[in-house]
């Protein structure tokens, strides 16, 4: 699924590139990259991922959440599955039953303008490196152009960023949905003309193969994720980003993740995890940038660039 509601974002600030040691961005200090290598993912201690959920429960280490989530999965997953059934976060229209608000055109602008910006900061980069005497034909094969023919929308819902967001920059885009409403409701929202240029795909992702995503054929050139890894446990997480892993293009798929974060009167230092006994009738978990970047490590994705907004963070990732 895609979408937590009432929580887009609001502001955005520009973070260092991130833990590829080869990337640099246009932050050209000397202490932005030590930072960023600072926080690289294989030293974030799993015992360091700490929170509660809305039920009281306080989790000390990542293993004590994983056994917690193992246990309730099959519970946590139905009751998704039933909230998107009738309707998601509701609302009048089909943008606000999937964030909850009215700002979802505000939310697919700041993604196009966090992809406008990547690519450009990622095409100055491999200009200067080019011009390096010491660019080998490896790094050459590395820096490949992007290329703008396939794009995969998961967790698509009706489609709201792939109308407003994918089709945009994206010759093609491949929707794949696990709720069989949305995912039939998302051609009469994307309109004919949008429907032709578009595939679409009912499936889950937690239980998402690597036949499955052979199956969509020619290799994607951005894979886009948001507000979808919340609903999934963190080993399913990272099971998934593996199997997306493998159908980018190679040298140049990059894999767009954008997910909540801890605001406001939360920890930033803890996940919060909300329970289908709660207020919400459902599970999710906004996490942490450490703990983002744990499941990412673990993966094999590195982070090449993030920006950090109010309520979210938005993170490009590419293969190891």
């Amino acid at each position: 699924m895609t979408r937590k509601g009432k929580k887009k974002t609001l502001s955005i600030e520009p973070a260092s590139a991130g833990v590829d040691e080869g990337y640099h961005s246009s932050l050209s200090s000397c202490n932005v990259r030590k930072s960023a290598k600072e926080r690289s993912s294989h030293q974030i201690c799993p015992e360091s991922i700490k929170g509660i959920d809305d039920m009281g429960q306080f989790y000390s280490c990542h293993d004590e959440l994983l056994s917690f989530q193992k246990v309730n999965q099959e519970e946590m997953y139905k009751a998704n599955s039933l909230y998107w059934a009738n309707e998601g976060c509701n609302g009048s229209t089909n943008e606000q039953a999937m964030v909850g608000d009215e700002g979802g055109q505000e939310d697919a602008e700041e993604g196009l303008a966090f992809l406008d910006r990547f690519l450009a900061l990622e095409t100055t980069n491999q200009d200067k490196a080019m011009k390096q005497p010491s660019c080998s034909h490896q790094n050459n094969r590395r820096r490949q152009r992007r290329r703008f023919d396939h794009a995969v929308d998961l967790g698509a819902g009706v489609g709201r960023l792939t109308k407003l967001l994918l089709l945009k920059r994206y010759g093609e885009v491949r929707l794949v949905e696990a709720d069989g409403g949305w995912s039939k409701r998302s051609r009469n929202y994307l309109g004919r003309k949008r429907s032709s240029r578009c595939s679409f795909s009912h499936q889950r992702l937690d239980t998402l193969t690597k036949a499955d995503v052979q199956g969509w054929g020619e290799p994607a050139d951005l894979m886009w994720v948001q507000w979808t890894l919340q609903y999934l446990i963190d080993t399913d997480v990272v099971d998934c980003l593996k199997v997306l892993a493998g159908g980018l293009r190679e040298g140049s798929g990059v894999l767009i993740v954008k997910e909540n974060r801890p605001y406001g009167t939360q920890r930033e230092d803890r996940f919060q995890m909300d329970m289908p006994q709660g207020g919400n009738e459902r599970y999710d978990i906004t996490r942490t940038d450490n703990h983002h970047r744990l499941l990412f490590h673990q993966a094999g994705l590195k982070v090449c660039y993030t920006e950090r907004g109010e309520e979210t963070n938005v993170y490009a990732l590419t293969v190891m």
